[in-house]
């Protein structure tokens, strides 16, 4: 019975070793961070916190020629910032509301790579300039009417002259909301606002001065915090995206 004790302990050993030594990898430490930038305006693509927003796809080719991607995701004023990166040779490129950095042709040839590959070690600054789908701007500041509902003035306009990103618009949002993170993944159903439109009716508005009022009535001695977020028919990584305007706060008496 010994005998055969000896040999299993003896194999458990091995393993347990073997074990700790191919998991005794350093944990990610290096830092990835930046800004997604309009080409135009050269201001940050405003976005939506989370998977609705833009994702960034990551291939690390320090250890395989095919490696499976992994992602990463920005924050809703156009910036990102991971601190939980490997070290390694990765190639990245940006998902989100905007003319795709990478294309192919109808024949499934590609023909724009506009990717970057690099070192990430320590921390890496890596900007993205782009064409948004959409621009969004405020026209003055919202307006408290006094009623409990507050009015917006919005010009919205094609971020990009490339035809095959000039879908029609599907709605048009004004978003309401008790905190700044506001946006399609975040907002109050009570007050916010949608205008949907079907096929090319959004279009006689491009350019022009949109006024949109909030739902309901607001509930007074507090804060509340807006944007506008608009939509075309294009699906970017499953998700059709919103590009948005900046957050503006509006304290009720």
């Amino acid at each position: 019975m010994k005998k055969l004790i000896y040999p299993i302990l003896f194999s458990l050993t091995l393993l347990l070793t073997y074990s700790c030594e191919i998991d005794n990898y350093d944990e990610p430490e290096e830092t990835l961070t930046g800004e997604i930038i309009d080409k135009v305006t050269r201001q940050t693509v405003q976005t939506e916190d989370g998977t609705g927003g833009i994702r960034f796809r990551l291939l690390e080719y320090s250890w395989s020629d095919n490696p499976t991607p992994y992602y990463i995701y920005g924050k809703q004023d156009g910036t990102y910032n991971n601190t939980k990166i490997f070290r390694g040779t990765y190639n990245i490129v940006p998902e989100g509301p905007f003319v795709p950095l990478i294309q192919y042709d109808a024949n499934g040839n590609q023909i724009v790579d506009e990717s970057r590959t690099l070192d990430v070690k320590g921390t890496t600054v890596l900007n993205f300039e782009v064409e948004p789908f959409l621009r969004i701007e405020w026209v003055g500041e919202p307006i408290w009417n006094g009623d409990g509902t507050i009015t917006v003035n919005v010009k919205i306009t094609r971020g990009t002259d490339h035809a095959a990103y000039q879908q029609d618009i599907m709605d048009i949002f004004l978003f309401v909301n008790s905190n700044p993170y506001t946006g399609n993944n975040n907002y109050d159903t009570r007050y916010s606002t949608e205008m949907a439109f079907q096929g090319d009716e959004a279009n006689a508005i491009l350019g022009q001065t949109l006024t949109i009022t909030t739902s309901g009535e607001l509930p007074g001695k507090r804060t509340h915090f807006l944007r506008v977020g608009a939509r075309i028919n294009y699906t970017v990584a499953g998700i059709i995206r919103y590009n948005y305007n900046e957050v503006k706060s509006v304290d009720i008496p």
